[in-house]
């Protein structure tokens, strides 16, 4: 969540490169709704519980939680950031580790 609110931190910055924020979570909308609220995000979590938009972007992690417990798969998404103009991906940050998170500089470096 952290990721998140750097990016709320810099949203005045994104939105003067025209760029618009949007995070993807394989979490359920009322978790997200709640992350929303909590870190007072001014742009949205889309919910993506069955890995849809996760699965298209190749970014299944299969049993990488470290907190699954059975009947839980484990399968997480891995973290990643995407400049995505006009139906193109012009910049993209991926990651193995949950644990490793984009800079928001790195990301407006990337939208200039």
């Amino acid at each position: 969540m952290s990721e998140l609110h750097g990016l709320q931190l810099r949203a005045s910055d994104f939105e003067a490169a025209g760029a618009k924020l949007v995070a993807v979570s394989v979490d359920s909308v009322e978790l997200n709704r709640g992350v929303v609220e909590r870190l007072g995000l001014s742009f949205p979590i889309l919910s993506d519980p069955e890995f849809a938009a996760v699965d298209a972007f190749g970014l299944r992690h299969e049993k990488g939680s470290p907190f699954a417990e059975p009947p839980l798969t484990g399968d997480i998404a891995r973290p990643a950031v995407y400049v995505i103009d006009d139906g193109v991906i012009r910049w993209r940050d991926l990651t193995d580790s949950y644990r490793v998170r984009v800079d928001p500089d790195d990301v407006l470096a990337a939208l200039r």
